[in-house]
């Protein structure tokens, strides 16, 4: 018997998870959805997903997984549209970027006989980093080879969820890392919303300014790269950046901090002191890119080792594991 999962959110992730998933195991039936027909349509030319589907509920029909590749605000909306539509036992998960927020929505969402579990995809070291990922066009088979994959589950997760997620982990060719769902959070403070931040206020201070005009003339490669962060819907960046508002600050702290040990050397014209910060700057962005092309950034904790690949894969794409009904009243997340 085939499992079928369901892939909800066709962009650059969700089509990625599924090229990664079908070329593992052919015969998985993928179904997918997404609200844009044309992001649908791109999917399935590219071999994404098996089909799709126009309707939300009925592409959930009969899935043992659900996978929710979604910006954050869709998240909390689609987990209470799809949840009366979900069979027992199937097991839901998500790739949002914060994890506290969605674990709530999913407690107060999804019925009691659906398992959820969180998780967060990091794309591995064959993907570019000086360029988005965006859309179903920028999807690729190996996008989160060899890069980690957070599993941030609640504390009463249902283990059997957690060796599901686990199963899609390694079909992608990803590797899991398990993470504290707060600490995650803090962490993508640093990793994604700052420099989102950052990249906001550099071209709120230059757009429309004196020079501007003529500024913009000289500009090219670094200035779009600096600013690449601001390319996401602005509702979603407001609401990410409001939900981690506690961590975002701190990170902001430290930064302005930086900004303000950096400015007074300016204005004291310390030369060895600027040039020494510009050199630090330059060996951590290098070790950092060296680091991640070996796979295994140093400092990152060891990736949980997997249980028996024959295990996870059998029960992943033919067993009982997701079809399996919880204990009765044990819920998740």
């Amino acid at each position: 018997m085939n499992t079928r999962i369901t892939i909800i959110g066709l962009g650059c992730v969700g089509s990625s998870i599924g090229l990664a998933l079908r070329k593992r195991e052919p015969s998985l039936e993928v179904i997918g959805h997404d609200i844009d027909p044309t992001v649908a349509r791109k999917a399935a030319q590219r071999g994404a997903v098996s089909k799709t589907h126009w309707n939300l509920p009925a592409a959930c029909e009969q899935a043992a997984m659900v996978i929710l590749a979604l910006p954050l605000p869709a998240v909390r909306e689609t987990l209470g549209v799809v949840g009366p539509h979900l069979e027992e036992g199937c097991v839901v998960t998500d790739t949002a970027t914060l994890k506290v927020p969605v674990l709530e929505w999913a407690r107060k969402s999804l019925p009691a006989h659906v398992r959820f579990v969180t998780g967060l995809p990091i794309p591995g070291p064959k993907a570019p980093v000086n360029e988005p990922l965006m859309g179903a066009d920028a999807a690729r088979a190996d996008l989160f080879e060899d890069g980690f994959y957070c599993i941030t589950p609640a504390a009463d997760t249902d283990p059997d969820a957690v060796t599901a997620l686990l199963g899609l982990i390694q079909a992608i060719g990803a590797r899991p890392l398990f993470m504290d769902p707060i600490e995650c959070d803090g962490l993508q403070a640093g990793a994604a919303d700052l420099p989102t931040f950052i990249a906001v206020a550099l071209l709120r201070t230059l757009v429309e300014s004196p020079g501007w005009t003529d500024m913009r003339k000289l500009l090219g490669y670094h200035f779009a790269l600096l600013t690449g962060p601001v390319v996401a819907d602005a509702a979603a960046w407001r609401m990410e950046t409001l939900l981690n508002r506690e961590n975002l600050l701190r990170r902001l702290d430290m930064f302005l901090e930086e900004v303000s040990r950096i400015r007074q050397w300016l204005l004291e014209n310390d030369e060895q002191a600027l040039e020494s910060a510009y050199t630090q700057a330059a060996w951590g962005r290098a070790r950092w890119l060296q680091e991640r092309a070996r796979g295994m950034p140093e400092g990152a904790g060891e990736p949980v080792p997997f249980p028996s690949m024959g295990e996870q894969i059998a029960r992943m794409f033919f067993g009982d594991l997701v079809r399996r009904r919880p204990p009765e009243g044990n819920r998740s997340p």
